[in-house]
């Protein structure tokens, strides 16, 4: 394993260093200051990661997957920008974010302007049928701001399913891992059907990954998870946790229970003590589990070294703290 985590790193400074030469290419303005900002940000890569443990494993050269790598993580960054305006959040991977650094105008702005940087460089992918990968990430992108939208709806609701839950954030975070995945498969020509179980993976790590932030955040500190905390449940944000909790109760237990979130958005300790008198707790890491487990079938005949990988990563997100 560590093995595997000294070559994340390795990706890691590789992918920072591509995006900090995309930053140079910004001509000075009045947007240059915040997109540098933004890019310069400390996160953690994973889905850049995904897209080269995916495109190598299936015979890739390592540099034809850097552009696209790239793209995915500015993609990803402008996603953040345009989530931290509506959830209206004041930190971001340890730092202010940009709405709060100068004002939401310029986020919005500095957002868009990240979207068009993504695309300049997933252009840039020596691929014959580049166009695809346009296409491909276009498409992610819609049915990224679909998830982000019903993320936003079922604020102002308390009867929200699981399954419409699980729906959201196949959309909002699935979708990008999963396209991470598929791209990768495509620029190394892994054919139709590798490609498509790559896809299945890749929303599936996903929707995993999304649940274990729904409990992280719910039970780690604003200094490990280098993000605001409290404003999800201050907003009525749905996460898995709430979720499970009001399904088991009666309709007109819902608004109590929310209300007690709100009410007690600075006693974390208070929420989760609530949560785990029903379970809620043990079944989120139950459910986390299960999802990944579905996650490792899909990539059951993949080959054995790319195969041990995209093991090894599942292991390393289950394990993380942030």
């Amino acid at each position: 394993m560590k093995d595997f985590q000294r070559e994340l790193e390795e990706y890691r400074e590789i992918i920072d260093k591509s995006l900090n030469a995309v930053s140079k290419t910004v001509k000075p303005g009045t947007i240059f200051e915040p997109v540098r900002y933004a890019l310069e940000s400390q996160g953690k890569r994973l889905r850049p990661i995904l897209l080269v443990l995916v495109g190598k494993g299936f015979g890739a050269d390592f540099e034809k997957l850097i552009p696209a790598a790239t793209a995915i993580e500015i993609l990803h960054t402008f996603t953040l920008v345009h989530d931290d305006i509506m959830d209206n959040d004041s930190f971001r991977r340890g730092r202010e974010t940009i709405h709060k650094k100068w004002d939401i105008n310029t986020a919005i702005l500095t957002g868009d302007a990240l979207m068009s940087l993504a695309f300049r460089e997933l252009v840039k992918t020596q691929v014959e049928a580049r166009h695809t990968l346009v296409e491909e990430l276009s498409d992610a992108m819609l049915e990224i701001c679909d998830g982000q939208k019903m993320d936003m709806e079922f604020e102002n609701r308390v009867n929200v399913t699981r399954d419409e839950y699980l729906r959201m954030i196949e959309k909002k975070t699935g979708r990008l891992i999963s396209v991470s995945c598929k791209i990768g498969g495509m620029i190394a020509s892994a054919g139709d059907d590798k490609i498509k179980s790559l896809e299945t993976f890749g929303k599936l790590l996903g929707v995993a990954f999304q649940i274990q932030d729904d409990l992280l955040e719910m039970i780690s500190s604003e200094q490990k998870m280098g993000k605001s905390l409290k404003s999800d449940l201050k907003s009525g944000k749905k996460t898995f946790l709430v979720v499970d909790y009001l399904e088991g109760l009666e309709p007109c237990e819902k608004e109590d229970f929310m209300q007690f979130l709100i009410s007690n958005a600075d006693n974390k300790e208070l929420v989760v003590e609530k949560l785990s008198e029903r379970g809620t707790v043990d079944r989120t890491v139950r459910e986390i589990k299960k999802v990944l487990e579905k996650a490792k079938k899909e990539i059951a005949n993949f080959p054995g070294d790319l195969k041990r990988k995209l093991y090894d990563f599942i292991d390393y997100i289950s394990n993380r703290q942030s």
